[in-house]
C-alpha cells in the first residue's frame, strides 16, 4: 500500500471469509493426513501445509483455465498432496494416491459441514456500514438462491451494494469479469477497492490481476510462509487499511 492510498470500498468473498465453516481446512488436513502419516503431530501437519501452500501460490492459471478452473484445481490439489507428503516424509503405496487423498479430504471436509457468522465478523460489517463504506460480495457457489437466502437469514439485507454469485452471473472466480461486475456496481476504479478472501487464486491472484488491492484472509496461517502475499489473520484488520478504529 503506497502512502496516501485511499480505499473507498471493500469487496468480500463469502464462504470462509464472512461466514465460517466447520470443520476448517487445517482441522481437516490434520484428521486426513493422520491416516497417511500416523507419526505426524497436528503441528507437523500444519507446517507441512504451510510449506505446500508457499509453493501452490506460484502456480498460475492460464487464460484457458479461467473458462473452466476444475482441471487447474485438480492439478493444484494433486500438487498439494505431493508437497505435503514430501514434507511429512511419507510415500503412500497406493495407486494415484494424491487423487485418493483428495477424495478423502473432500469427503471429510464437506460431510456435516456447519456454517456460522462469528460475532466479530458481524461487528466489522456493522462498523463499515456505520462509516458509510460501500461493500460488495463476490462468491463462487452452485445455487443462485443460496447467497441471498443466507444474507437475509443473517439479518444482513441491505448491507451490500451488490451480491454477485457465480451460479447466477455465469462466470466463476478468478475470471476477471466477475470482479469487474462488482466494480461496475460500486462505480469505482479497481485501485480504490480492497478485496478480502481466503482462497489465494480466487481472492488474491484474480483481484490483483485487474488492479484491486487484495488481502488474503488467513486465520489458520496456512499461507504464513508464502512470499509477497499480504495477509490478515483477523477480519477486523481490514479496518486498519481504512483507518477505522476497531
Amino acid at each position: 500500500m503506497t502512502k496516501g492510498t485511499v480505499f473507498k470500498a471493500v469487496c468480500f468473498d463469502w464462504g470462509n471469509t464472512i461466514e465460517m465453516g466447520k470443520p476448517s481446512i487445517v482441522k481437516t488436513l490434520q484428521v486426513v493426513w493422520k491416516q497417511f502419516a500416523p507419526h505426524a503431530t497436528p503441528d507437523d501437519i500444519l507446517q507441512a501445509g504451510q510449506e505446500a501452500w508457499s509453493q501452490l501460490v506460484l502456480m498460475e492459471p492460464r487464460a484457458k483455465d479461467l473458462k473452466d478452473m476444475e482441471p487447474f484445481r485438480q492439478k493444484l490439489y494433486a500438487r498439494q498432496a505431493e508437497l505435503m507428503a514430501a514434507a511429512l516424509g511419507v510415500s503412500p503405496n497406493i495407486p494415484d494416491w494424491p487423487w485418493v487423498f483428495n477424495v478423502f479430504f473432500h469427503n471429510h471436509y464437506f460431510k456435516n459441514r456447519q456454517w456460522t457468522i462469528p460475532r466479530g465478523h458481524a461487528r466489522v460489517l456493522r462498523k463499515l456500514r456505520s462509516r458509510g463504506i460501500p461493500m460488495a460480495v463476490v462468491s463462487n457457489d452452485d445455487d443462485p438462491a443460496q447467497l441471498p437466502s443466507v444474507i437475509s437469514q443473517m439479518g444482513l439485507t441491505g448491507f451490500f451494494v451488490c451480491e454477485i454469485a457465480s451460479s447466477s452471473f455465469g462466470y466463476c472466480k478468478p475470471h476477471p469479469k466477475i470482479y469487474l461486475a462488482a466494480l461496475n456496481r460500486l462505480n469505482l476504479r479497481a485501485d480504490e477497492v480492497l478485496y478480502i478472501g481466503d482462497d489465494f487464486h480466487n481472492d488474491y491472484w484474480g483481484p490483483e490481476k485487474i488492479g484491486m488491492y487484495p488481502l488474503l484472509f488467513d486465520p489458520e496461517r496456512l499461507h504464513a510462509k508464502a512470499q509477497n502475499v499480504r495477509r490478515i489473520e483477523k477480519l477486523d484488520q481490514v479496518l486498519d487499511y481504512l483507518e477505522i478504529q476497531s
